[in-house]
């Protein structure tokens, strides 16, 4: 950094794919936010819960922290630090310092709507729903600590992004190491969650059992970003040109929330999927009926074709042929035992009719119905929704 430094036309470097990033992917997030309402308003026809508007302000808190981001790219993000200027110096940190609040009120958001939606399935269970405000105030405890870590790392707080200024400032390395080690966990510890209580629940085929775990623990994809964001912002922050890897950071922060905002809208997908496959199967027996039906009619004009051009061949006499032999009457036949059947004893079979996934028939649980559709716990006794 010095005062003679060139400075490319912005954004420039690694700050180019990280402008691309800011404005693609809340266009993506979007679709899916817009996906989860219409199920929610539309198809389960249920009013907003909490968690519902805990994602709408998510969405806000994103498209942000993707302006600022991308805003950021235009006073160095990205550069190469023999790059900067001091003045562009101060402007970079100052952009950084404010799109990381919305970067952690963007964490706080779709973390806390993945809770609030486990507790809607399953806050039945006790033992369940302590883990899962455990959980919450643990998430929710870290990041208000990031939160404040950022705004007041430094006193004054304009050394945060003027180092010449007099006063001093928190060690920002530890401190950032530790928070992404805590949206690791926290990520890690939402996503198995919900697998806890599927598992114990029985379905009618395991098929289903998998496709709802998959569903419901969508949250191990955000674990596996926040995993690669922490390791090169680790990285980023022990070597000397940190500002060209803080665009390769910044970048993996942009997916981090933007993931994370998607699977916590993934989750609520069971009843849009379910129309979806079926509507692809109406679609499929349609196409197949007509093909056999086109076959059909393209076997009956052949055979037409073909009586015009031989008209003699049907009137062949059949009289030589033997009559056929009548069956034997209905006294003359025996069953004959088979040795499969149980009926009569006491292993006999009956019909499995299961309308729904049910749970575990143990003692010590305490589950109701669940509407694994609508994704809700319904009460024990009312059936209403909690």
């Amino acid at each position: 950094m010095s005062e003679t430094a060139v400075v490319p036309p912005l954004p420039a470097e690694n700050g180019k794919h990280v402008w691309r990033a800011a404005v693609i992917m809340p266009f993506i997030t979007f679709f899916f936010v817009a996906a989860r309402f219409y199920c929610r308003t539309y198809i389960v026809r249920r009013k907003w819960a909490i968690d519902d508007y805990v994602i709408a302000a998510t969405m806000v808190a994103v498209i942000i922290h993707a302006v600022l981001i991308a805003q950021a790219t235009y006073h160095g993000m990205g550069l190469h630090v023999w790059q900067f200027t001091p003045e562009l110096n101060k402007e970079y940190y100052l952009w950084i310092g404010i799109s990381s609040e919305f970067y952690v009120l963007s964490l706080a958001g779709f973390k806390s709507a993945l809770i609030l939606l486990y507790l809607q399935i399953f806050g039945i269970h006790k033992k369940f729903r302590i883990a899962c405000y455990i959980t919450l105030f643990y998430t929710l405890g870290y990041l208000t600590c990031n939160a404040l870590t950022e705004f007041l790392g430094c006193w004054p707080i304009a050394k945060k992004w003027d180092s010449k200024l007099p006063g001093h400032c928190i060690n920002s390395v530890g401190a950032n190491i530790a928070y992404g080690a805590g949206h690791m966990t926290s990520d890690l510890i939402i996503a198995i969650l919900p697998l806890t209580m599927v598992w114990r629940l029985q379905f009618p085929t395991t098929k289903q059992k998998i496709g709802l775990s998959l569903a419901l623990s969508s949250g191990f994809i955000a674990w596996a970003v926040a995993c690669v964001r922490w390791a090169i912002s680790t990285y980023n922050m022990l070597i000397y040109d940190r500002p060209w890897w803080a665009g390769i950071s910044f970048t993996f922060s942009i997916l981090e929330v933007n993931t994370g905002l998607i699977c916590a809208c993934a989750a609520t997908f069971s009843p849009l999927f379910n129309i979806f496959t079926t509507r692809v199967r109406t679609w499929k027996s349609r196409a197949s009926n007509s093909w056999h039906n086109s076959s059909r009619k393209a076997s009956i004009s052949w055979r037409s074709t073909r009586d015009e051009k031989e008209p003699g061949w049907r009137h062949m006499s059949y009289s030589a042929a033997p009559p056929p032999v009548p069956p034997p009457p209905a006294h003359t036949i025996h069953p004959i035992p088979s040795n499969d059947s149980l009926e009569g004893s006491e292993y006999s079979m009956e019909p499995i009719v299961t309308s729904n996934a049910m749970p575990s028939n143990r003692s010590d649980d305490e589950f109701a119905q669940y509407d694994l559709q609508g994704l809700q716990a319904l009460h024990p006794e009312e059936g209403g929704i909690l």
